[in-house]
């Protein structure tokens, strides 16, 4: 009898001693992909670095979350991989790990950490379309900020709730405010813009001039691009055409440089995420386990990777005959459609000649019956939810509904980038229980 305990207190030993050096390991080769994250973050190559930051997570759940220094690591993971998602427009995925990096913060009594995650949770649930939980998180981080008298993060906040809440909420007065505090404090970004578009608002024409050629020095087309058009629709109110004229021309070189950067990096995030489920499947083949109890643990997450991947091939190949089924019966008849094949035109390259268009309402009411036809009565029933949308909420629900971009829906409806933005939100938070309803517009819209 005392030798059987004998044995199994020795197997129980190196059981401990196993799982010690696992999580060690585990826990320097989180770091390691930590840092090389970091590193390609700060050079701009957010595919790269989310591929890190994944590896580094999925290396943190392997080790001991009581630990303080494992938690403040997940944290840090979390908040930065969550920023690389956001930069993609994975919002809701964005959201959930800043909101879990400050909840981790929150527990380790970390100011910083926390100032930093909520921040971010502000940034995210402003893309949602959730104004008022962004202006709280903003807010929070704000007071943090001032309390540990951290300028850089101040003005930050400063510059991303005035764009992101405040313009939207129609508070210039205090966009002006607000901006001017972070400029005087010497911070950098797309300050200049926001500054214009609220005295452009505001009708001080002359002010917005000043402060939006500003802004055409940015290093970002996206932001050169926003400022080039509102400069653009001022010189126009004003009859300077010749101005005008060129502010145009310059916008569309911009967004052109604008989409060319945005399809560049979808197609490296497609071979990131794909490299970086070869490596998982690598570095698992690759592990020793040292005991029976972690090679059947390894049995079992390899079974289960197994399933997944035959799973999401199943639905990936449902996915792509459905969609060849779609293109198949749209082809021959939105072929016939002007407003399709305007906004097609402006998708695949915005020029002055596809630019020139002049949609009769008649061409609209074709479109229109021709996305019910193809989605089961989508606008019929879209209005027995929604029963306050005007036509043209319709026309832009459809739009959104053939999967076009914000881009050439604002162009389309003869909006600014900026207006059409608000007005999406609008439509979302009084006409379609925005309050109650915390998905974004699109995914109200693709789940009808």
């Amino acid at each position: 009898m005392k030798t059987r305990h004998i044995i199994l207190a020795t197997v129980l030993v190196m059981a401990d001693l196993t799982a010690c050096q696992h999580n060690k390991y585990s826990f320097e080769q989180a770091d390691i992909h930590f840092q090389q994250g970091l590193n390609q973050r700060a050079a701009k190559q957010t595919e790269a670095a989310a591929e890190n930051f994944s590896q580094a997570l999925l290396a943190i759940e392997h080790c001991n979350l009581d630990k303080p220094e494992v938690k403040h690591l997940k944290a840090q993971i979390e908040d930065n991989l969550g920023f690389c998602y956001w930069k993609h427009e994975l919002f809701n995925e964005a959201l959930h790990l800043h909101k879990d990096a400050a909840t981790l913060a929150h527990e380790l009594k970390d100011s910083t950490l926390l100032m930093n995650a909520l921040r971010n949770c502000g940034r995210a649930t402003a893309s949602l379309g959730d104004i008022d939980s962004a202006e709280q998180y903003y807010d929070e981080a704000l007071t943090l900020a001032k309390t540990l008298n951290d300028k850089t993060m101040e003005n930050e906040v400063l510059l991303e709730s005035s764009r992101d809440v405040l313009l939207v909420k129609e508070d210039y007065e205090q966009v002006i405010k607000r901006v001017s505090q972070a400029l005087a404090n010497g911070a950098q970004g797309d300050g200049p813009l926001t500054l214009g578009l609220a005295y452009y608002y505001l009708e001080q024409d002359s002010l917005a001039i000043v402060h939006l050629t500003e802004a055409t020095k940015n290093e970002m087309a996206g932001v050169r691009m926003s400022a080039y058009q509102s400069l653009y629709f001022i010189h126009q109110i004003e009859e300077d055409y010749q101005k005008a004229l060129e502010c145009h021309e310059l916008f569309n070189e911009n967004m052109m440089q604008a989409d060319s950067t945005h399809r560049s990096e979808q197609v490296q995030r497609i071979k990131a995420e794909y490299d970086l489920q070869m490596q998982k499947s690598q570095l698992q083949s690759e592990q020793k386990l040292k005991s029976l109890y972690l090679y059947l643990i390894l049995g079992v997450l390899l079974v289960v990777l197994a399933i997944t991947l035959l799973l999401l091939r199943q639905k990936t190949l449902s996915a792509k005959l459905k969609a060849e089924e779609m293109k198949n019966q749209l082809e021959l008849e939105l072929k016939k459609n002007k407003v399709y094949v305007t906004a097609l035109a402006l998708t695949e390259q915005i020029t002055a000649s596809t630019l020139d268009f002049d949609l009769k309402e008649t061409e609209w009411d074709d479109f229109v019956t021709l996305i019910d036809k193809v989605y089961g009565d989508f606008t019929h029933r879209l209005m027995d939810k929604y029963p306050t949308l005007t036509k043209s909420d319709l026309q832009i629900c459809c739009l959104t509904k053939q999967g076009f971009s914000n881009q050439v829906i604002s162009i389309l409806m003869n909006l600014q980038t900026n207006s059409y933005a608000r007005r999406k939100s609008r439509i979302k938070q009084e006409k379609m229980n925005g309050l109650e309803d915390d998905r974004s517009f699109e995914e109200i819209i693709n789940g009808l």
